[in-house]
């Protein structure tokens, strides 16, 4: 590819973010457990290393669907958990948009509606606004753009934390992969911060 193509939801930048998703989804989802398990692991290794992560107060963190072979969080969670300086919250599905409610390792979860994992009983004391939120993607490009899986929750979630005035640092953690030169984009795209594979850590802003 050329360069990055900029259309409407209909237009060749839909098409082509289509076909990167069902291949890349097809590659992940054949990864035998041994290679995720340790892939995951190398990938929170590094993410938790970040410098981000020692001065955060709260973190919103995606739970892995095993089935789709998502990068597991377990391990990055575990460690968040012992490090014991940050609150936690786990994406919940409020309607079209995405809530961030309180989570701890250990609490009951239930099957979303995308069968992604979720608190049981979810406390929305107040809004949230983490100072990181740690995201699933299906393929990143070396500029910071994210293909999820085309229902747009994080990019609305992101963009209303920006709009409030908050600045979130937004990390991606992908198998390498799912790291490409380019991918195509769209003017509601929420770019990240930061991508974590298991082979490097790529800082966009």
């Amino acid at each position: 590819m050329s360069g990055k193509v900029k259309s409407g939801e209909d237009g060749p930048a839909a098409v082509r973010k289509d076909s990167i998703r069902k291949e890349l989804r097809s590659v992940r989802a054949s990864m035998d457990c041994n290679q995720w398990e340790l892939g995951s692991g190398a990938i929170a290794r590094k993410a938790f290393q970040l410098e981000e992560f020692r001065a955060a107060a709260d973190v919103m963190i995606y739970l892995a669907m095993e089935d789709r072979r998502e990068v597991d969080t377990a391990p990055l969670i575990a460690a968040i958990a012992s490090a014991g300086q940050m609150k936690m919250f786990a994406p919940s599905l409020c309607g079209e948009n995405l809530c961030a409610v309180p989570y701890r390792e250990g609490v009951p979860l239930v099957r979303g509606s995308f069968g992604q994992p979720e608190p049981l009983r979810v406390n929305r004391e107040k809004e949230a606004f983490p100072d990181i939120v740690v995201v699933p993607v299906v393929a990143v490009d070396r500029t910071g753009n994210r293909l999820g899986y085309g229902k747009g929750y994080y990019d609305r979630f992101i963009a209303s934390l920006r709009k409030k005035g908050k600045d979130p640092f937004v990390v991606g953690l992908a198998f390498s992969f799912q790291l490409l030169e380019f991918l195509p984009e769209d003017a509601w795209d929420e770019k990240l911060d930061c991508i974590v594979t298991e082979k490097e850590v790529l800082r966009f802003n």
